[in-house]
């Protein structure tokens, strides 16, 4: 009896296996089927997201599924953690006129230039964008015209992109500065002071170097 049921225990792995990879199939050819299906919508990005989160998924379910493991690092048992962000504040520059004598006039359309400065060698800021508003010297909104229409605007005001701005280099600082030009238009503008507020978002990125070491044992076939 004992003999039976080893070969018949014997007989089910494989079958327990089969089982697993056949689940494993229909999930790849039903991600594949969702992805073409899909693949029509106007939106591609959307769906390159989806199928991306679907195979990342199914590949941490079958490595999760491994029956040995090890682990280096701070791995902290998948529990978040909070980085100590350190300052980082880029350089900004706001520069206008083209001679001594051309000033901020109250009727005038003056082309601004905003430039952007990496002052850090081991960072890079990317993905910068800019907002401008501006507003009246004691932070408060600039009223418009009787008409409705501003007295004060820049344009583009929104989304303003520089890109990437690498780390600043000792032997040529100026690489790490990227500029962008906007356009200040004043019409029946009241004389006094104003502020040009600058709002800016960025990814600092630092690039870092590692490693990771397992032992492992091989034993005979």
């Amino acid at each position: 009896m004992s003999t039976k049921k080893a070969s018949k225990s014997a007989r089910k792995a494989p079958k327990s296996a089969s089982q697993t990879a056949e689940r494993e199939e229909g999930f790849v050819q039903q991600t594949m089927r969702a992805a073409q299906a899909q693949a029509e919508l106007p939106n591609a990005a959307v769906v390159c997201a989806r199928l991306d989160d679907a195979v990342n998924e199914l590949l941490r379910k079958l490595c999760e599924a491994k029956q040995f493991g090890q682990q280096s690092g701070n791995c902290n048992d998948r529990r978040c953690q909070t980085v100590e962000e350190p300052k980082i504040v880029p350089c900004v520059h706001l520069r206008w006129g083209d001679g001594p004598q051309d000033q901020l006039e109250t009727e005038d359309t003056e082309v601004l230039c905003i430039t952007v400065c990496n002052p850090y060698s081991n960072v890079a800021l990317n993905d910068f964008t800019v907002q401008i508003f501006v507003l009246n010297a004691d932070g408060t909104l600039v009223a418009n015209l009787p008409d409705g229409t501003p007295s004060v605007q820049i344009k583009p005001e929104f989304m303003i992109c520089f890109g990437d701005i690498p780390p600043c280099d000792p032997q040529n600082p100026r690489q790490s500065c990227v500029s962008r030009e906007v356009v200040l238009m004043t019409r029946g503008a009241k004389v006094g002071g104003y502020q040009i507020f600058v709002l800016y978002c960025f990814q600092a990125c630092f690039t870092k170097l590692s490693a990771a070491a397992f032992k492992v044992e091989l034993v005979a076939s």
